[in-house]
């Protein structure tokens, strides 16, 4: 191993292991490791720009844009009090819907904004028709990994999988969907199975002449927005389903997926007195700390540390069974500590590598880490951004949960979720499906 190798290796471990200890924003940490890499001369300045995948940071820029107009409009909110009168206020169906909500919405809607306002929103509900909101928000959160795994836009580590591989919006659901449906609907089964006996008794202390007071039209702020929002959604998702289509006629990338309506709906709606600051309310923080990663990362495929490492599992990686165990057991235990954006980064080019030399369509890999990676972060409050931002509200609120507390709530259902993951890769394996 050359010096600009062991340069670059130790730069990539000590970003994770500050990343780890949370003691410093990671944004900075990723961005001093940057400027480190060109200190030491890993790199020249002027070619870190290709080892950035422009269209992943593309792609999250336009979709962090139309979600925030929804956000604004208080759209979500509407949306979710609305659920509450159908569900007529009964804790049980109400334990069980709003995880299956977290579920879908997390297949179209960043996991981090579908918790930022469902977590206060289930915060006073549960307070409202008293039940133990603890286990619900877990439940939310777990359901919301989940589901982000189940499509290309749901968690970042499918969009950073998809765009360097050239894998649609079709692909992820063709492949993906299926299972993180499944394994959602075995772990909100477990969720509720060990909550069951305090939702049935709870349900004689609502007081539902109070609750009928409660008016969601009035959470709209703004229709206009909330009509701009959804049509922008809406337009992303039908353009990622089509793109293989339309790209016989334009050049249409992941990134201008997003981009181009949510340009539309802020060349339409950009001077509203709401949007007008959007820029400063989006996250930013996110965008560079990706793509800093990507630099970081790069530093290892530059030095050709992860084409010597995938060359060393040529032998044990030409079995189908065991490279999918390893690389699906792997994300899914180390994701519960460890940023899965980097691991999402490594784990692309390790596969790049091996794929000229596997038995096997290097795809069932990708299926397998993707779903590794999105829900082995439920295990620990900072496995996913998603945890943070619901166990941060909990402690906001002066509720003390605890890594101990999280993991006895967490543990078996999430478990029993990824265990049901593992067998579907192995039976789509077997049966040649990937």
């Amino acid at each position: 191993m050359n010096l600009m190798a062991i340069i670059s290796l130790v730069i990539f471990v000590g970003t994770y292991f500050f990343i780890a200890k949370e003691k410093i924003p990671k944004v900075f940490i990723a961005l001093s490791s940057v400027i480190l890499l060109v200190l030491f001369r890993v790199f020249d300045f002027e070619e870190i720009h290709n080892y950035i995948d422009w269209d992943t940071i593309s792609f999250l820029f336009g979709i962090f844009l139309i979600v925030k107009v929804i956000e604004i409009s208080g759209f979500f909110t509407y949306f979710s009090l609305k659920i509450i009168k159908k569900l007529n206020y009964d804790p049980v169906k109400i334990f069980l819907f709003f995880p299956i909500l977290s579920w879908f919405l997390s297949g179209f809607v960043d996991s981090i904004t579908v918790l930022t306002f469902l977590t206060p929103l289930t915060y006073t509900l549960c307070r409202l028709i008293k039940i133990n909101f603890v286990p619900l928000i877990i439940a939310e959160v777990c359901l919301a990994n989940i589901g982000g795994a189940g499509t290309l836009m749901g968690d970042p580590p499918n969009v950073i999988l998809g765009s360097m591989f050239e894998l649609g919006f079709t692909n992820f659901v063709t492949h993906n969907y299926i299972i993180s449906l499944l394994s959602g609907i075995f772990a909100l089964f477990i969720f509720y199975l060990n909550n069951r006996k305090e939702l049935i008794e709870s349900r004689e202390k609502i007081d539902k002449k109070m609750l009928e007071e409660i008016k969601p039209e009035e959470a709209i702020e703004d229709r206009t927005l909330a009509r701009y929002g959804l049509f922008g959604i809406i337009a992303v998702v039908l353009l990622l389903i089509f793109r293989d289509f339309i790209k016989k006629f334009f050049p249409i990338s992941i990134g201008i997926c997003s981009i181009f309506p949510a340009l539309i709906v802020l060349t339409l709606q950009g001077s509203h007195n709401k949007l007008r600051n959007i820029l400063k309310e989006i996250d930013i923080e996110t965008l560079l700390f990706f793509t800093s990663l990507f630099v970081v990362v790069g530093s290892l495929e530059k030095t050709e540390i992860i084409r010597k490492f995938a060359f060393s599992l040529e032998g044990f990686s030409k079995s189908g069974f065991m490279m999918n165990t390893l690389l699906f057991w792997f994300s899914t235990s180390t994701s519960a500590f460890i940023d899965n954006v980097p691991e999402a980064i490594t784990i692309g080019y390790l596969i790049k590598h091996i794929s000229k030399f596997i038995p096997y369509r290097f795809t069932i890999l990708i299926w397998a880490a993707s779903l590794g990676l999105d829900m082995g972060g439920n295990f620990t409050p900072i496995g996913a951004s998603a945890n943070v931002v619901a166990y941060g509200f909990l402690e906001s609120q002066g509720i003390k949960i605890g890594w101990k507390r999280w993991i006895k709530i967490m543990f078996l259902p999430n478990f029993i979720a990824v265990s049901v993951s593992y067998l579907l890769i192995m039976l789509k394996f077997w049966i040649g499906f990937y």
